[in-house]
């Protein structure tokens, strides 16, 4: 029977799990130390190890020579588990049993011994899944169960966890596997299987999976049923649906110099040729991310292995923006995948934001559009303000854009010079015997429980009045415009002597 690659290079002992050597080491000591714990919970991604973690640590647990840091592999517990077989080792969905019958039986079948094992290993994957009924009968079982039971439970939401649960358990973050790690990963693949893999598919394969080794394996086993022992990164594309790196190229450079209708052209071709216009988004977003990474980091920095892009071209392309430019473009970019989410017509978000990054040289720095000194805008076709920053000092300025600016700095000019002209009357208006400062304080109170305490002060309200007359202020917000509202309180004090004045000090 064919195993797919996924399942036929699954990593059957500690040392071959990859990416997560912080949780392997500490599993390994764990046994090694025996401390292991009565409950773990693994949280991450999918793809990234975590059911792999899970029988590997069963095997440590319950291998005929251990507990062992290193289980054999061959004898029939260890084969058993590796197969999914083991009777003592039960492997649990929880979308699929989340109730809390089936957490009641659990409880029941807990407490006996197991049939040939050392350990009974229970291990629940998509933990979160379960109600909460569920969990809440699995707790008393969680924190204190049989000393021959282990519980391990995977989750790619740990955040619908109940805290009750966390906190009796041990918890291993598994991280994204990176694109280096992958490739790797990749190759040994491509060397047990006699495939030949094209330069630059791998990393295409590798950057497709977004940290997950299994999507990366299963795309692997894809493309090698597409042609006999070859990997070629023209099937690699085709399969993914991704658009291939030179067309991604010629955009770049078609923005770079201002060419507008190339850039849409090339743009149609990708999405009239099958590609799907969200992942085109994505793919030239990843692309540009490795312009602005190349910009300050070594082409050989592991943070570019996942590139497919070829070195020389990156240090073309990379000189062609300032990072600033960069960073503008995967916003736009961004953005306009939003909008293609939202909007039917997204195709037509893609071309905006195509056309606004071919016209990068209309945006001026924040320091050169107050410069004083009128510029000639550059013409259609010549380098962008990044390109001639890099070798020519700074960028031209369009002249009307230089004259409205220029205009705007004369009227706050004038505004300015206007406010200070008219600071020493507003001075000479305060009323005699007032601080002006305070004076200027009140004016503009806004605190209402002060403002409360200024109702029956007649001075400060004398002048609240003569700085409404003056300054056009509204002092009078102070003061209860409706007159029966202060009488209330005088009517409620009165009251009490309407029965003196019966009771005969009146006749």
């Amino acid at each position: 029977m064919y195993l797919v690659f996924a399942r036929k290079y699954r990593p059957l002992s500690f040392d071959d799990v990859v990416g997560q050597t912080h949780i392997a080491r500490t599993l390994q000591n764990a046994v090694k130390q025996d401390r292991v714990a009565h409950a773990y919970l693994f949280c991450g991604s999918r793809g990234v190890g975590k059911t792999s973690m899970a029988r590997i640590l069963a095997k440590a647990l319950n291998c005929t020579k251990g507990p062992t840091p290193q289980p054999c592999g061959k004898c029939d517990s260890c084969k058993r588990i590796s197969s999914g077989d083991d009777l003592d080792v039960l492997e649990i969905d929880g979308a699929s049993n989340r109730g809390i019958e089936e957490i009641r039986e659990l409880r029941q079948n807990a407490r006996y011994a197991p049939a040939h094992s050392r350990f009974k290993i229970y291990y629940v994957d998509e933990v979160h899944m379960l109600t909460q009924p569920a969990f809440n009968a699995l707790l008393k079982t969680l924190e204190e169960p049989p000393p021959h039971v282990k519980f391990i439970f995977s989750t790619t939401d740990p955040q619908q966890l109940p805290d009750t649960v966390k906190s009796r358990c041990q918890r291993f973050d598994f991280r994204r596997i990176s694109d280096a790690e992958i490739i790797k990963r990749l190759e040994f693949v491509c060397k047990e299987e006699k495939l030949k893999p094209e330069k630059g598919s791998l990393a295409v394969v590798a950057r497709a999976a977004r940290g997950s080794l299994r999507d990366a394996l299963g795309t692997l086993d894809q493309v090698a049923s597409f042609r006999e022992n070859e990997v070629r990164l023209e099937d690699v594309l085709t399969v993914l649906g991704a658009a291939r790196m030179q067309t991604l190229t010629d955009i770049v450079d078609a923005l770079a110099a201002n060419e507008t209708g190339k850039a849409l052209t090339l743009v149609h071709d990708v999405l009239t040729g099958g590609v799907d216009l969200l992942d085109f988004i994505d793919q030239f977003s990843e692309y540009l991310r490795d312009l602005l990474v190349a910009r300050h980091c070594e082409l050989t920095d592991e943070l570019l292995a996942g590139s497919a892009a070829e070195p020389e071209t990156l240090t073309r392309q990379r000189e062609l923006f300032t990072p600033e430019q960069l960073l503008y473009m995967i916003q736009i970019l961004r953005e306009a995948k939003l909008r293609a989410r939202r909007d039917t017509t997204g195709r037509l978000a893609l071309e905006v934001a195509v056309v606004k990054l071919s016209r990068l040289q209309d945006l001026l720095p924040l320091e050169q559009a107050l410069s004083s000194a009128p510029q000639p805008r550059p013409s259609a076709g010549s380098p962008l303000p990044g390109a001639q920053r890099n070798t020519q000092g700074p960028p031209a300025a369009p002249a009307a854009s230089s004259q409205h600016i220029q205009n705007i700095k004369g009227k706050l000019k004038k505004h300015a010079e206007g406010n200070a002209a008219e600071a020493p009357a507003k001075e000479a208006s305060v009323p005699e015997g007032m601080d002006p400062r305070k004076y200027r304080q009140i004016a503009g109170l806004t605190d209402k429980a002060t403002a409360q305490k200024l109702k029956d002060t007649p001075g400060l309200l004398k002048a609240f009045k003569e700085a409404d007359a003056e300054f056009g202020l509204q002092p009078l917000h102070l003061k209860n415009k409706k007159p029966d509202k202060p009488k209330a309180p005088e009517a409620k004090a009165q009251k009490p002597e309407e029965p003196q004045q019966e009771t005969g000090e009146q006749p």
